[in-house]
């Protein structure tokens, strides 16, 4: 070996960052290795929320919850394909974790206001507000040098927080924003959203003294007696891990041939970073590492003309949908979800429809009409521009033309536009229940639509439609098989020694076939943490 370590983890994304931390909190030595030249990961991309039952800022804030609480809001997310113990260890580490890194890193975290759990309203256990939580504006001059490393979002405003957001009108009306706070915080180089919760931690592995390479890709895994003891870099060098090895490396966005099989959908783009490929499926693999699939919800995206990240075209999550004024519709001119929800969106364009052996509700249609354009902006498009070529938007002066365009009936599609726009009247969609849904209303609503933030007719022509493209976030189907600390688990369910996972790359047996914000980010702090310490203990 040219070098050994105590631990080595693989990834440069929140997990990795924050397993340098925990281990030098217990005396370990580190060394990660980032295959880009920068770090923060899929995190960096994120709105950077954390969910946590049962937290002490709830209990500072006099919110009553539990983690008992949280596990049956879990249990419920997950229809079935939850595991009970990853369900209790996410639950009952949450907290623990969360006070950890606060005091390791003296971070400041704060409840996100008014912002609920997704099922709230329908599931018992969820909570109004008290789970999610983000970090404080933080500064990126604590960097130093390494500030130019930092990986930044290009999909959400990361100078802003959520309060930040909602109180200058929220993100449907952008365009209108006063700029004085974001110049604020532009000036003073002021980070947030995930963009500020990987800066944290990021100083957080920096402060820890742990080896750090970037630019530099593992390209196996090094076992001895079928347990990991090292890892073999691109220029041939290898490094021994006396204690364990843990893979951070991400999903499989950028792998056609894995989204294909893995999502069940064909021809998903990426919002997440080019070099997110599967590598923990490559590099586990000869160990007899078993992969674990269970559903997830797909989103909606766009391309975004002229941008590139890594040298790859760049796809955006479309928001957009859930504003007023808008509808999606299938290829029968029919609408099939409440478009405000992205859960209820995601699950139904995977369904498929046995008689004609098709999906039932994609390829799809988002349509809107001219007040939608006078309104809002999403993307870099405000009210007033121009689309871009590569959205292939059409356009008409009726809903019949507009469906002629399209390729859908021109009768169906009228009455199911019709139809919606008397449910508009009446404040009420009798189809999906667009709009009732607190979370819509807060996170993706027109905060100044008064009591229907995400309800609105598609009335006034022109009207316009425009596909959209399935698009990954970096969370996944599928993933490792893990026990609750993180060890990775061969195909007879036994830990291979030496070898743990965490993040996307493990799968998300917490949650099953759901999802809920925040878990993504916080499940890499429990895992970072808790295969540290179970390495720790082999010392």
């Amino acid at each position: 070996m040219d070098a050994t370590f105590d631990v080595i983890a693989i990834g440069g994304g929140l997990a990795g960052l924050a397993a340098m931390t925990a281990a030098k909190e217990r005396g370990l030595s580190a060394l990660l290795i980032e295959k880009t030249e920068t770090l923060g990961g899929v995190t960096a991309y994120s709105a950077g929320q954390l969910w946590v039952a049962g937290s002490f800022l709830e209990r500072a804030a006099g919110i009553e919850d539990s983690a008992d609480a949280g596990a049956a809001y879990l249990r419920r997310l997950g229809m079935g394909f939850a595991d009970e113990d990853h369900v209790r260890f996410y639950a009952d580490n949450a907290n623990p974790t969360l006070e950890y890194f606060t005091e390791l890193l003296d971070a400041k975290f704060r409840i996100v206001d008014d912002l609920p759990d997704y099922y709230y309203g329908e599931f018992p256990d969820a909570r109004r507000e008290g789970r999610l939580l983000e970090v404080d504006p933080y500064p990126g001059a604590s960097l130093g040098e390494w500030r130019k490393l930092l990986r930044v979002s290009p999909h959400v405003q990361y100078r802003l927080t959520h309060e930040d957001m909602w109180k200058l009108g929220g993100i449907a009306r952008s365009h209108t924003w006063d700029r004085s706070l974001l110049e604020q915080r532009e000036a003073d180089d002021e980070l947030c959203m995930g963009t500020g919760l990987a800066a944290l931690f990021l100083r957080g592995a920096i402060e820890s003294e742990s080896e750090i390479m970037t630019s530099t890709s593992v390209s196996e895994l090094i076992a001895d007696a079928g347990r990991v003891v090292g890892v073999r870099i691109d220029d041939g060098r290898t490094f021994g891990a006396r204690f364990g090895v843990l893979i951070a490396t991400g999903a499989y966005d950028w792998d056609p041939r894995a989204m294909r099989g893995f999502e069940g959908i064909p021809d998903v783009a990426s919002a997440a970073p080019p070099s997110v490929v599967g590598d923990h499926f490559r590099l586990t693999a000869p160990l007899g590492a078993r992969v674990v699939s269970e559903p997830k919800p797909m989103r909606l995206g766009y391309p975004i003309p002229g941008r590139k990240d890594d040298g790859q075209s760049m796809t955006g999550i479309f928001r957009a949908v859930s504003y007023p004024y808008s509808i999606l519709v299938n290829g029968d001119g029919r609408r099939f979800c409440d478009e405000s929800f992205y859960p209820a969106i995601g699950h139904a364009l995977k369904t498929i429809d046995g008689r004609r052996q098709a999906f039932a509700n994609w390829p799809c249609w988002w349509v809107f009409d001219t007040k939608f354009r006078s309104e809002y902006s999403f993307s870099s498009i405000s009210p007033g521009t121009d689309f871009p070529a590569e959205w292939d938007v059409v356009s008409a002066d009726s809903i019949e033309e507009l469906a002629e365009k399209m390729g859908v009936d021109v009768a169906a599609f009228s009455d199911q536009v019709r139809r919606f726009n008397a449910d508009c009247a009446d404040g009420v969609d009798r189809e999906f229940g667009r709009g009732e849904r607190m979370y819509s209303q807060v996170s993706y609503g027109d905060h100044q639509a008064g009591q229907h933030p995400n309800l609105g007719p598609v009335a006034v022509g022109p009207f316009y439609a425009m596909r959209p493209v399935l698009v990954g976030t970096g969370i996944p189907t599928t993933g490792l098989d893990t026990d609750g600390v993180g060890r990775v688990l061969d195909y007879d369910g036994r830990p291979i020694e030496g070898l743990y996972a965490a993040g996307n790359s493990s799968a998300m047996l917490e949650v099953g076939g759901g999802y809920q914000s925040g878990i993504a980010n916080m499940r890499s702090l429990i895992t970072a943490r808790s295969s540290m310490f179970d390495a720790a203990s082999k010392k």
